[in-house]
């Protein structure tokens, strides 16, 4: 959070030096994000598909007389979801069978395994500006997302099988990934005060084996 409060200031800074058009802004969105998958008569590959709200603190300055630069820290929400069992529900329900009757119990097999995801996202932007009236602009950008993503996989085995296990569990695994991808997307900038701003926009990233669509809205701060 420094090393974000400390890029704000350089930027507005450099662009107040320089004669240029800073300004800050915040958004409130949505992430949707979708990932490929398969599907087969004997296993499923679960997918990582989510829907999950997020926010945005932004800064940049035009450069040119239409185009300018833009640094951007996304936070989304967390997502949960599960993973099926690796074997079909009529194996799943023989093996049932045979641990009950072999421990006399009359319990189920219920293997769980729980997946929570996170990430934020560092964008560096190059946008180009189209007038469209005295109070409305187009902007049209690209750039590259610096993500962070963190996966934490939490499994439950079966209630027989927890005698036969030298950790009764559950077992937590936490996998943190770095990547930078390409991003494109649009916006409006709508003039409400002489430095008031309506953002709206749309901005697509790319990601591993996927891609995520943000939807947008904020305000910002023209100086």
């Amino acid at each position: 959070m420094r090393i974000l409060l400390l890029t704000i200031a350089v930027v507005l800074a450099s662009g107040a030096a320089r004669g240029q058009s800073p300004y800050v802004a915040g958004t409130i969105g949505a992430d949707i994000s979708r990932f490929g998958h398969s599907d087969s008569t004997f296993s499923r590959t679960p997918t990582s598909d989510s829907e999950v709200m997020s926010g945005s603190v932004r800064v940049g300055t035009s450069v040119g007389q239409n185009w300018g630069v833009e640094l951007e820290f996304v936070r989304s929400g967390s997502s949960r979801g599960g993973v099926p069992p690796p074997v079909p529900l009529p194996f799943a329900g023989a093996v049932a069978g045979t641990l009950n009757f072999a421990t006399g119990t009359t319990s189920v097999i219920a293997f769980q395994t729980d997946v929570r995801q996170s990430h934020y996202d560092f964008d560096t932007v190059a946008w180009v500006r189209q007038g469209a009236g005295s109070k409305v602009d187009f902007v049209y950008l690209g750039g590259i997302a610096f993500s962070h993503q963190r996966v934490e996989i939490t499994s439950t085995f079966p209630t027989a099988l927890r005698p036969l296990l030298p950790v009764p569990g559950p077992f937590r695994t936490t996998v943190i990934d770095y990547s930078a991808r390409p991003l494109v997307g649009a916006e409006a900038r709508i003039a409400l005060t002489s430095h008031v701003r309506l953002i709206p926009g749309l901005r697509l990233q790319a990601l591993p084996n996927g891609w995520l669509l943000r939807p947008y809205a904020g305000l910002g701060w023209f100086f």
